[in-house]
C-alpha cells in the first residue's frame, strides 16, 4: 500500500489552483493528485470561445499531466476513479490499490445537470460541453452536421449558444421560464442579451422547453412542452452543474448543497478539506475563479501550518459574452432590495440596492460593462 502526505482529488482548476498556490508560498509538502480522466491542464472558460472558432481540444490543453507533475512537483495519478475515502484508516480506495493519507483536499467539482424530466428513445444522446473530453467529444459529433438545439437559457447556456452560431452553426435555445438567466440577470439585462444573441442569428424560444427527443430517420425529433415539433442534429444540455459530494456523503462528512467547510476550508473531518465547486462556504459553492482564487491561497497557507488566512466572501465579477455583448455580472447576496436599470441603445446598466439603499451587487451588458470597476470601488466603501 502506497503512502502520501498529502492527496488531493480532482484535477479541474480547483485542484491545480491549490497546487499551484502551495508551491508559490513555498510549501514543501509532497503531494499525491489523483484524477479520473487524462490530468491534462486546461481552462473551461476557453471551451465555449473555443467552439467558436473551431479550435481542435489539443489547441485548448495548457499542459499535460506529466508537464504539471513536473512543474508542481508533485506525482499525478491519471485515469483512477476514486471508490471511497476510509477516514477510520484514513484511506483513499482506488480502481487499482489503495493510498493512505495523512490530509486529503477534495476538489471533485460539479456534475453537468442532465434534464431528468426529457423522456424519448435518444435522451441517451443528449451532450454537455463543461471538460475538455466532452469538448472533444462533441467536435466528433457535430462533423458534418448544422443543427443544434441547446436546452437552457442561463448565462453560460447563451454564453455557448452565441459561440456555436459564431462557428456556422443553427442554434436554437430552448428556455422553459420567460426570459434567459432569470436566475441572475434582471428584466432590462436579459432582454438586451437575448436581442444581442437574436441578431447574431440564435433562434431563441423563451417559455418554451423540450418533453421528449426520439431518434427520427435522418435527425433527432423534438417534441417541446407546447406539443410542437421540430428537428436537430445534436442536442446539448446547458442546465448548469451539481457539486460531486457522494464521496463526502458515503464518508460521513457534513454535506449540504457541497461538502461544508469552514473559514480555513476545513471539512466536518479535520483532516480532511475541500474546494471549488465542490465546496459549500456559508451556504454558497465556491465556484468563481476568483473565488477559488483566494480559496486556494488560503488552503496552501493552511497547509503550510500558517492558517492566518481566512476565507471571505468578496465581490466577485462573473463575465461573459453574449455573441458581441460583453456582460458582466456581481450578484448580490441573499438579502432584500431591488434592481434599478437604466438602459440605453447600447447598453443596460443595473444596480441592486439593499432596503438601506446600499449598492450590494450590479449587472452591465454591452457599453455599460466598462463601469465595473467603477462599481465595485463603491461597494467596497
Amino acid at each position: 500500500m502506497k503512502r502520501a502526505g498529502l492527496v488531493i482529488l480532482g484535477s479541474g482548476m480547483a485542484g491545480y489552483g491549490l497546487l499551484r498556490a502551495m508551491r508559490r508560498s513555498g510549501v514543501p509538502t509532497a503531494v499525491t493528485l489523483i484524477t479520473r480522466d487524462d490530468g491534462a491542464a486546461y481552462l473551461r472558460s476557453d471551451l465555449a470561445p473555443g467552439l467558436a472558432g473551431r479550435r481542435d481540444a489539443r489547441d485548448l490543453r495548457l499542459a499535460t499531466a506529466a508537464q504539471m507533475a513536473y512543474r508542481l512537483e508533485a506525482e499525478i495519478i491519471t485515469q483512477q476513479a476514486v471508490h471511497e475515502i476510509d477516514r477510520e484508516h484514513r484511506l483513499i480506495r482506488m480502481q487499482d490499490g489503495e493510498i493512505a493519507y495523512e490530509r486529503l483536499v477534495i476538489a471533485t467539482g460539479g456534475e453537468p445537470r442532465r434534464p431528468g424530466w426529457l423522456k424519448g428513445s435518444a435522451t441517451d444522446q443528449l451532450l454537455t460541453i463543461s471538460s475538455l473530453a466532452e469538448y472533444s467529444y462533441f467536435n466528433t459529433v457535430i462533423a458534418g452536421r448544422r443543427r443544434v438545439a441547446v436546452l437552457g437559457g442561463s448565462l453560460a447556456g447563451c454564453e455557448l449558444a452565441g459561440n456555436l452560431c459564431a462557428a456556422g452553426l443553427q442554434v436554437t435555445l430552448f428556455e422553459p421560464a420567460a426570459q434567459l438567466a432569470q436566475d441572475l440577470l434582471p428584466t432590462l439585462c436579459a432582454k438586451f442579451g437575448e436581442r444581442a444573441l437574436a441578431a447574431s442569428g440564435v433562434r431563441i424560444l423563451c417559455e418554451e422547453g423540450l418533453q421528449r427527443v426520439d431518434q427520427g430517420a435522418d435527425a433527432l425529433d423534438l417534441l417541446t412542452l407546447a406539443g410542437a415539433r421540430c428537428s436537430t442534429d445534436v442536442v446539448v444540455a446547458a442546465l448548469g452543474s451539481t457539486p460531486r459530494t457522494a464521496l463526502a456523503l458515503a464518508a460521513g462528512l457534513e454535506v449540504g448543497h457541497g461538502v461544508r467547510v469552514d473559514k480555513r476550508l476545513a471539512t466536518s473531518d479535520p483532516s480532511i478539506f475541500a474546494i471549488g465547486e465542490c465546496a459549500e462556504f456559508e451556504k454558497r459553492t465556491i465556484d468563481l475563479p476568483e473565488d477559488i482564487d483566494q480559496a486556494a491561497r488560503v488552503l496552501a497557507s493552511v497547509l503550510g501550518g500558517e492558517p492566518g488566512r481566512m476565507m471571505v466572501w468578496r465581490p466577485t465579477l462573473r463575465r461573459a459574452r453574449l455573441a458581441r455583448c460583453p456582460a458582466i455580472i456581481c450578484e448580490p447576496p441573499n438579502v432584500a432590495g431591488e434592481w434599478h436599470e437604466r438602459a440605453t441603445h447600447h447598453g443596460v446598466t443595473a444596480e441592486f440596492h439593499d432596503r438601506e439603499g446600499d449598492l450590494r451587487g450590479f449587472a452591465l451588458m454591452g457599453t455599460a460593462s466598462g463601469d465595473s470597476e467603477r462599481l465595485l470601488r463603491r461597494m467596497a466603501h
